[in-house]
């Protein structure tokens, strides 16, 4: 299970900050792009080893990703358009400071750039089965505000949340230690777990669908599922 399942939890300590910014004079969508910038320049201090302030901007990018859905639903802002671009974005700044980091740690860790392909590999292929999930399982899906709600969201032990702990664990460490080594770690950490999170999320695929052809779904068989889920 990963931190999708204790959102609303972490969403109530952060509802009187995010609330606040919300107000501001900016639309859902501007908030998002203002994430995928603070993701590029994150990307570049982590390249050239400014942890301490690589370390703040992932934590402020973080709060932002919080705030551009946050302003869609309670600001009458929500549009597919917004909902797809969050997803990009989202996924975009992951890679790309994931990526300075591991770049930065190339000259004295040469296999870490086959690190950096495992781990962005099995991030993106972590997004790739939850969307071809949410497309082949229709009889599963509702929304509720405006979130997908598939029962998928739960499983794994890797997502957006995941990455700032295991990666920005690692850029703390180093920063306090002046040590790449936890950096190193946290970059293995994303590869490991994001794969180990991949196969979760095939094992739930496999047992609630191997037996489901989505086109012959009936009534009876979603009524089942939804006891069995």
């Amino acid at each position: 299970m990963n931190l999708f399942a204790f959102r609303k939890n972490i969403d109530r300590v952060l509802h009187p900050i995010v609330n606040a910014l919300a107000k501001l004079p900016l639309h859902a969508n501007t908030w998002t792009m203002l994430g995928a910038a603070l993701g590029l320049f994150g990307g570049v201090l982590f390249f050239y080893a400014q942890w301490w302030a690589g370390f703040a901007v992932l934590i402020v990018r973080g709060l932002v990703d919080h705030i551009d859905g946050f302003k869609a639903r309670n600001f009458n802002q929500r549009s597919t358009f917004g909902a797809v671009m969050d997803d990009v974005c989202d996924r975009w700044v992951l890679g790309i400071m994931y990526a300075g980091g591991c770049l930065n740690l190339s000259d004295d860790y040469p296999h870490i750039l086959i690190v950096l392909g495992f781990g962005i590999t099995g991030a993106l292929t972590n997004v790739i089965i939850k969307l071809s999930i949410y497309a082949e399982s229709q009889q599963d899906i509702w929304r509720e505000k405006g979130k997908i709600g598939h029962p998928v969201d739960v499983v794994g032990l890797f997502g957006s949340a995941e990455f700032l702990i295991y990666y920005g664990t690692g850029v703390l460490f180093t920063a306090l230690l002046h040590d790449p080594r936890p950096l190193l770690a946290g970059c293995w950490a994303v590869a490991i777990m994001s794969h180990v999170s991949l196969l979760q999320r095939v094992r739930f695929a496999w047992k609630r669908y191997r037996f489901v052809d989505p086109g012959l779904v009936t009534d009876e068989d979603q009524a089942e599922q939804a006891e069995a889920g």
